[in-house]
């Protein structure tokens, strides 16, 4: 059985080094770090995680809930999240929740999250009263955690400025009547509080088409599930009842393939007679044709950040800082750039 003291023989470095660099602590130079997980590769190292558990009173385990599996996004994060916490010495425990608010509260009572050294929520539904409790005595990062900004440490996609960047791109680029597809209508009086996902988006869009010179309207706001198949199928109901459009804002990815989909399939070209965005940037839209514009955020960027406040805060835990909880919450707003792959680009 490969021991850690092999580990740090083959790399050359005392055992605490080695142990450290494999912990993904910051203490260990960048390349020694780098020398010492390649030895452990090399050897088929695997820690004793009850050895370790019982010496530190941690596991290095993170428990991990997404929305759902079946949307490409989530599952790329939840992909990236766990590719970046192995490289840091940490195992992932991944759940869905699919927007239950029973599930998420099974899910921070269960056994499972007590064996977790700390928790990443992406899309949290569930009251914020009990997220912040939670995040009293446990380690907690919530991703879009709206409602709970300088209460628990959040991560937030842009949701606003990235749709008021693609509504404005739609008419920059002709279009002068745009639908928004996948939300319900939100009238303006009620924007400042938005606290959903699709709520921030569909305020995006509008603020978008509003700063351009064009009208937001509640006849042209359709909402949809955020799957491939409901924005076809909402598409396909919409030719049917009128083609007096241009272009088409969706608030994610899997909308616009559908959407793009039943387009071409009525016989209508994208983007020469309706141009489509989409929010996400997710890889499958390079292989349409044409390829899908849409606002990208990053999910190597998204994981790597959840990461970051997530273990800072275990540390902090571990080395008797803050044991309370009550370091002061942060909160991150994410990039995001808008990729022109045609779909959008009329001009």
């Amino acid at each position: 059985m490969v021991t850690l003291d092999d580990v740090a023989a083959r790399a050359g470095v005392s055992r605490m080094t080695a142990s450290n660099a494999l912990r993904g602590k910051t203490i260990v130079r960048p390349e020694t770090a780098s020398r010492v997980l390649a030895a452990a590769k090399e050897l088929g190292y695997h820690p004793n995680i009850a050895a370790r558990q019982l010496s530190s009173g941690r596991t290095h385990i993170i428990g991990l809930t997404v929305a759902d599996f079946d949307l490409i996004f989530p599952a790329a994060l939840a992909a990236a999240i766990s590719d970046q916490a192995q490289a840091r010495g940490y195992q992932v425990i991944v759940q869905q929740t699919r927007f239950s608010h029973d599930f998420e509260r099974r899910m921070l009572s269960s056994a499972t999250s007590q064996i977790c050294d700390g928790t990443i929520i992406c899309w949290p539904s569930m009251a914020s009263a009990e997220m912040e409790s939670f995040a009293r005595t446990h380690p907690l990062v919530l991703l879009d955690g709206f409602g709970l900004e300088g209460r628990c440490d959040c991560v937030f996609t842009p949701c606003i400025d990235g749709m008021a960047a693609a509504s404005r791109h739609l008419v920059a680029n002709g279009c002068r009547r745009v639908l928004l597809l996948g939300g319900h209508y939100l009238p303006p009086e009620r924007f400042e509080g938005a606290t959903t996902s699709e709520q921030r988006r569909i305020r995006g869009a509008a603020e978008g088409l509003r700063t351009a010179g064009m009208p937001y309207r509640a006849a042209d706001v359709y909402p949809c599930d955020w799957t491939r198949d409901a924005g076809y199928q909402r598409m396909r109901a919409i030719l049917d009842e009128r083609q007096d459009f241009d272009g088409v804002c969706c608030l994610n990815d899997p909308i616009a393939i559908g959407a793009l989909k039943a387009l071409t399939d009525a016989g209508i070209r994208v983007p020469q007679d309706v141009a489509v965005t989409g929010f996400d940037g997710v890889e499958d839209g390079r292989y349409l044709s044409p390829g899908l514009t849409s606002v990208s955020v990053d999910t190597q960027e998204v994981a790597g950040t959840c990461l970051d406040l997530l273990i800072d805060r275990i540390e902090q835990r571990a080395d008797g800082h803050a044991d309370d909880g009550t370091a002061p919450p942060r909160t991150i707003a994410l990039r995001y750039r808008l990729e022109s792959r045609g779909s959008g680009e009329r001009l």
